[in-house]
C-alpha cells in the first residue's frame, strides 16, 4: 500500500507531445537551485533502473503490446518509481517534479486508446492508492502546432505521431480530465517560454 507520511509538494508537468514540458521542467529546476530549495526531478515512464527498462518496452514502436498490457506495465513501473524515488524524496522534505505521471496514462491509454478513462482511473485507485500530484501544470497546444514542432525534432517514440486526429484526441482527453479539477493549472504552450515559467513560479508561490 502506498502512503504519504504527510502532505508534500509533488508537481507534475502534463500535455501533448512537443508542448514544452521538458523545457519548463528544466527552467523550474534552475529556479529551485538558485533559491536553494531542495528538490528532485524525474520522469515517467521511468525514474528508476527497473522503470527505465519498462519505458523502453512501452515506447518502442516495434513492440506489439495490447493497451491493457501497456497500462499494467505503466502502473508497475509507477509503483516502483513512487516507492523508490518519489516518496523517499518527499519524506525528506524535497519538492518532487515529474515530466508526466498518472494523468498521461488516463489520457493516452484510457481515453485515446479506448481502454476507458474511468476504468484506468479506478485501476489507479485500486493499485496505487490514488497517489497523485498536489499540482499539475497542463500545457495546451493546438494539433497543428504540435505537428509543426515535431517536424523540427527527431521523432523518438511511438507517440511522436504526425497525426492531427491523434493529437486532437489527446487534447480532448486532457481537458476532460482537468475540467473542474483544482489540481490542474492550464498553460498556453504557445506563449513565450519565460512568461510560462513565471506563471508556474507564481502559481507555486515559491
Amino acid at each position: 500500500m502506498i502512503k504519504y507520511k504527510k502532505k508534500k509538494l509533488f508537481i507534475s508537468f502534463e500535455g501533448p507531445e512537443a508542448s514544452g514540458k521538458s523545457s519548463q521542467l528544466k527552467l523550474l529546476q534552475k529556479y529551485l537551485i538558485k533559491k536553494n530549495i531542495p528538490h528532485l526531478s524525474t520522469r515517467e515512464p521511468g525514474g528508476t533502473e527497473n522503470a527505465e527498462v519498462l519505458r523502453k518496452i512501452i515506447l518502442d514502436k516495434k513492440k506489439q503490446i495490447s493497451v491493457i498490457e501497456e497500462i499494467l506495465l505503466l502502473m508497475s513501473s509507477r509503483i516502483n518509481h513512487i516507492n523508490n524515488v518519489i516518496l523517499p524524496a518527499l519524506n525528506k522534505g524535497k519538492i518532487v517534479i515529474t515530466d508526466r505521471f498518472a494523468d498521461s496514462t488516463f489520457v493516452y491509454q484510457g481515453f485515446v486508446n479506448k481502454f476507458g478513462m474511468n476504468k484506468t482511473i479506478l485501476l489507479h485507485k485500486q493499485l496505487l492508492n490514488n497517489f497523485l500530484p498536489t499540482r499539475t501544470f497542463l500545457f495546451i497546444l493546438s494539433p497543428e502546432e504540435i505537428n509543426k514542432r515535431l517536424k523540427n525534432r527527431k521523432v523518438s517514440n511511438k507517440y511522436d505521431k504526425f497525426d492531427i486526429n491523434f493529437h486532437s484526441k489527446v487534447l480532448i482527453g486532457y481537458k476532460k480530465l482537468a475540467k473542474n479539477n483544482k489540481r490542474f493549472v492550464l498553460l498556453n504552450a504557445n506563449e513565450e517560454i519565460m512568461k510560462i515559467h513565471n506563471k508556474i513560479v507564481k502559481s507555486l508561490r515559491l
